[in-house]
């Protein structure tokens, strides 16, 4: 049995590991609440004053200390510190917050109850494989709390919780079962000793976000598209821990980060901002909701937070505990949004009669508001889930396979090989609008499945164990979302490396002809309920006319920019005023055109009518304003006309609503007249 460092994983919320009592071990009753006397006098000669924590202590000479984030621990050496298990004596671990921040993080229930209190700070001792005792009033320096001993096999200790008048103090105490009884009234002593002191008044300290543009990799194998962040880069363009991932319908990517909290990106890797990094406790997962809406699990409040898309607070709900609306010590860490606005959370938290965690799905509305609780069967332990647009949920296992469930929670089809149970295991699982499904595995890179399960594209792939990531390889999958576009955003963590990878997958065409027949086979037999099927068509190509136009200049009183809108309208190859001409026959000119639906583009097509192909440059303009050229050519006359000059280029990474040509006249078009330019490209 390890330490059991409840402090840690609960205020201050640093990375831990609790370890519970082997399954094979026999059940364990609650201690008595006694002490074994110590054989000699008790004498603490020391005396150690915390000012920043506001407590002062004795403790015997001789022994160490050590601070670890806000936690202070003592044992007679280090060697007893450095011990994996309790051993043969007593390590005494403290930690205090202040009640204000206390309250900030947690709400005031806990600030205010002694018990509520130690319920909660209890929460890891009992998901170790701890039994606690029946509490007991406690008075320590006019602060009013609680405290009761733990026991599990080949461990015990006693653990206090109190109230003081600014201050927030959680005591310890822990040893191997065979030596806690002697080293229990040490453990009473020393608590004895402890007296609350005033805080010392802080220094106000503004708070500047101060994130910078991560590295950004943009070469890489067939598939990879881009990398942000590594193992390089500025401190503040790194991630410390990369999590979940949601994407806005413009590519916009969101990022749930340990450090920051959410991390705001555009689709083509530019950092927007960040925000909540001193709301957030811990952020793990990030949904985006169906009217704009951000919502984040913070696991370190057991809380859901809801904010607006530019990253304003709007509200929390949730908590620690066992209630139909709270969640488990470490939950939720994993949250998706349904199309009716609706909440689903991952929740685990040990069974009420055999203590094994059991996990389940709650489900909230959009503010808030407890709609029922999915009970998952003991054999599953999902590591993600996501939500189709029938509501469907899918369960990433961490055991394997992938399962999908009805509403109402009833299990409807599993995927995977169960020979092959590693073959599906994923840190993170996404459902798009088609029903298509993508897993981040372990074992296989990224997958995408048809909605009846087959794999029908591929992309990334294992790191080489020992190895950082090398671009579209990843270690430790944790976060996954299909972003618009067909693009795939995949985070990835590995020591002191952490990145967010884009990826386009390679297309099965064969499995996924075969999976289009499973699906009209399925529908045939379904009959009436054929609609409830998804249609597999992954990308739809989307081919439209300008809607508006201006230009540097046109010849007047006809040929006005308004010629190059719609569909084309010149027959043939002929000068005519439905097109449009610049003011004079020698010049360098541009067009601009505007559409009406944003796009990720692939291809324009420009419809010459008159003296084609003078178009020097081509530019694409997203819906930030922002250009970026797509193709240059030498201008010159063609022996074509009318001529549809069809330009394509790799699908671009932001959504694009307008077109600028440059027209270079100025070796004798003599009048390039231009009836229509198209834009191709997807939703």
């Amino acid at each position: 049995m390890r330490h059991v460092f409840i402090f840690v994983c609960a205020f201050v919320l640093s990375a831990c590991t609790l370890m519970p009592p082997a399954p094979e071990a026999p059940s364990v009753e609650p201690p008595p609440p006694t002490a074994v006397p110590s054989p000699t006098p008790i004498v603490l000669a020391h005396t150690l004053t915390a000012e920043v924590q506001g407590f002062r202590l004795s403790y015997p000479a001789g022994w160490v200390t050590r601070q670890t984030d806000q936690v202070l621990q003592l044992a007679p050496d280090e060697a007893t510190l450095d011990l994996a298990s309790p051993g043969p004596a007593l390590v005494l671990s403290i930690d205090a917050i202040p009640l204000d921040e206390l309250t900030g993080r947690f709400g005031a229930a806990i600030a205010e109850d002694a018990e509520a209190l130690f319920a909660w700070s209890s929460m890891a001792a009992q998901e170790a494989g701890y039994v606690i005792s029946p509490t007991r009033a406690l008075t320590l320096d006019g602060g009013a709390g609680v405290t009761a001993e733990l026991r599990a096999p080949g461990a015990a200790g006693q653990l206090s919780a109190v109230l003081g008048a600014q201050t927030a103090l959680r005591v310890l105490g822990q040893a191997s079962a065979e030596a806690w009884p002697a080293e229990a009234a040490l453990y009473q002593a020393m608590l004895e000793s402890i007296r609350l002191i005033p805080l010392p008044t802080p220094t106000p300290v503004p708070i500047v976000d101060r994130a910078e543009q991560p590295v950004v990799v943009d070469r890489g194998p067939d598939g990879f598209v881009l990398r942000l962040g590594g193992s390089a880069g500025p401190p503040d363009g790194r991630f410390v821990a990369a999590r979940g991932l949601a994407t806005a319908p413009d590519g916009t990517i969101y990022l749930a980060e340990s450090r920051r909290g959410v991390w705001i990106f555009a689709a083509d890797g530019d950092l927007i901002g960040t925000f909540e990094s001193q709301t957030i406790l811990d952020a793990y997962d990030v949904a985006y909701g169906t009217e704009g809406d951000l919502f984040v699990a913070d696991f370190g409040r057991n809380a859901i937070a809801r904010f607006t898309a530019e990253g304003t607070f709007v509200e929390r709900w949730g908590s620690a505990g066992s209630g139909p609306d709270q969640f488990g010590f470490a939950s939720p860490q994993r949250i998706a949004v349904s199309p009716d606005g609706n909440v689903y959370a991952l929740d685990a938290r040990p069974g009420p009669e055999s203590g094994r965690i059991i996990s389940s799905i709650v489900r909230f509305s959009p503010t808030g508001r407890a709609l029922g609780r999915i009970e998952l069967t003991p054999d599953l332990s999902p590591t993600d889930l996501a939500v189709d647009a029938s509501g469907n949920v899918y369960l990433a296992d961490t055991f394997g396979g992938v399962v999908k469930l009805g509403a109402n929670g009833q299990e409807l089809a599993r995927f995977g090989d169960p020979a092959l149970p590693e073959q599906f295991a994923a840190g993170a699982i996404d459902v798009d609008a088609d029903g298509f499904i993508y897993l981040a595995t372990y074992t296989e890179g990224i997958l995408q499945l048809a909605p009846g399960g087959r794999i029908v594209a591929r992309g990334g792939q294992p790191v080489t164990r020992g190895n950082l990531p090398a671009p579209g390889e990843f270690n430790l999958p944790n976060g996954l979302a299909a972003a618009p576009g067909g693009i795939v955003w995949v985070s990835d963590n590995s020591g002191e490396y952490s990145a967010i990878t884009a990826l386009r997958l390679q297309l099965d065409q064969e499995a996924l002809a075969a999976a289009d027949e499973e699906t009209s086979a399925t529908a045939e037999s379904l009959g009436e309920e054929a609609a409830l099927i998804p249609t597999l068509n992954p990308e739809t190509l989307i081919r439209q006319w300008a809607s508006e136009a201006t230009a540097s200049s046109f010849y007047a009183p006809d040929y006005e920019p308004a010629g190059a809108t719609g569909p084309p309208d010149v027959v043939g190859c002929q000068d005519s005023p439905n097109a449009w001409a610049a003011a004079t026959p020698d010049t360098l000119e541009t067009l601009e055109l505007r559409y009406a639906t944003p796009v990720f583009a692939v291809g324009v097509v420009i419809y010459h009518s008159f003296n084609p192909d003078f178009v020097s440059q081509i530019e694409l303009i997203d819906e930030r304003g922002e250009a970026f050229t797509v193709y240059t050519g030498e201008p010159g006359p063609s022996a074509t006309c009318p001529l549809a000059r069809d330009i394509t280029f790799p699908q671009t990474l932001t959504r694009i609503v307008g077109v600028r040509l440059t027209i270079d006249q100025r070796n004798g078009a003599s009048w390039n007249e231009i009836d229509a330019v198209e834009l191709l490209g997807v939703r």
